[in-house]
């Protein structure tokens, strides 16, 4: 992707990084959450069934984030990223080869360690460029782009097909990020000015307790946004007409497109770990509108305080890791949410005989502790 008139050279590395990110995740990991109600529907699978594809997901997420940790030179090999990125496409378009939850499983275990690499790649080197806000814009889009594809479509063609379309929109964004070159390594910056070489920067001493709070919190995070992410649409479909469920997913899109963004500006003015708090805070009351107010007007709200914490706790819980010195940041915080997404569709899982609302409720607890422990960072 090469520079367009009048825009900042600077800027590529993260509009490269935002269509990376808008394939692996906006895409390839969250175009599942719209196609669910869907795939039960039209296969006539259980919801316990799709909550187990899902979970198998998130298992191949930590499974990724842990190679990363064990061989974090991976996180900088541009080869991985990209036989990441194509498998990512590869294991969409598997999805359709037949109804079998044991064949959906593996494809989305692929799936998630693939996302993974591509994820922490795409976080490395957003850490040593600017505009890291508009790399992180790209899960927002591509949740925007893939959640309108289902909700236009959904009455023109099956549950199969559109995975082809998911596919397809993952293939256009793979091609955007494929030059994305990887992060400096752990102890040097790229100059602000873009030069070639990088410099070395000083390194704060970590923590012991902050950095357990602050993967504490991030895993706490894992567990309970997974909830919303997976069932959100569900619910929504299930007390509404069929169209309103898609339809929120456009909009966690359309307001996680733009959060980073918004977020990052704010840490002109704010502490990190503050934001962070906040950011949770929020998604605590994006949990509790659905289970306790009901009806479209509140899962609107939900959809939007949903979009708009859930990257912008990624990025400033990534940022936070580096400002504290966190060794490998990027890899461990990821592997501990990606912890906190396995657990998150067992634990409530049993709950989803009587709807919904317990399984939000669930998550809502989960995040207020979740922010009560980022809450205790406490640095100099």
């Amino acid at each position: 992707m090469r520079a367009a008139p009048g825009l900042d050279r600077s800027a590529v590395p993260a509009l490269q990084a935002c269509a990376g990110l808008a394939a692996a995740m906006g895409v390839g990991r969250f175009v599942y959450t719209p196609l669910l109600p869907l795939m039960e529907e039209q296969a006539h699978v259980s919801s316990s069934a799709t909550a187990f594809v899902a979970t198998a997901n998130y298992l191949g997420y930590f499974l990724g984030a842990a190679a990363l940790i064990a061989r974090p030179g991976w996180s900088r090999s541009r080869t991985a990223f990209r036989g990441s990125l194509a498998v990512l496409v590869a294991s969409e378009a598997v999805m359709i080869a037949a109804v079998s939850v044991p064949l959906w499983s593996a494809a989305r275990l692929v799936a998630g360690v693939a996302s993974a690499f591509v994820f922490v790649y795409s976080a490395n080197a957003l850490a040593s460029r600017p505009f890291p806000g508009l790399g992180y814009a790209g899960v927002g889009v591509g949740i925007a782009v893939s959640g309108l594809a289902v909700t236009l479509l959904q009455n023109v063609i099956g549950w199969q097909p559109l995975w082809l379309v998911a596919a397809a929109l993952g293939g256009a964004f793979a091609v955007g990020a494929w030059g994305l070159a990887p992060g400096a390594p752990p102890g040097s910056a790229e100059p602000p000015g873009g030069g070639d070489e990088p410099v070395r920067i000083e390194r704060p001493t970590p923590s012991p307790r902050n950095t357990w709070l602050l993967a504490g919190g991030y895993f706490l995070e894992g567990l309970g946004y997974i909830i919303l992410g997976t069932f959100l649409v569900a619910a929504v479909s299930a007390d509404g007409q069929e169209w309103t469920g898609p339809a929120s997913w456009v909009l966690v899109g359309a307001a996680a497109a733009p959060s980073t963004a918004l977020w990052a500006a704010a840490r002109r003015r704010f502490r990190t770990e503050t934001l962070l708090a906040a950011a949770l805070t929020l998604q605590v009351v994006s949990a509790l509108l659905p289970a306790l107010v009901g009806g479209t007007a509140a899962a609107a709200v939900a959809a939007v305080l949903f979009g708009g914490t859930f990257m912008g706790i990624a990025m400033l819980a990534m940022t936070a890791g580096v400002e504290m010195g966190v060794p490998r940041a990027a890899a461990v915080l990821t592997a501990g949410y990606a912890v906190g997404q396995i657990l998150g569709p067992l634990v409530v899982t049993p709950l989803l005989a009587g709807g919904y609302d317990s399984a939000f409720l669930t998550a809502a607890g989960v995040l207020a502790v979740g922010a009560v422990l980022v809450a205790g960072i406490r640095r100099r």
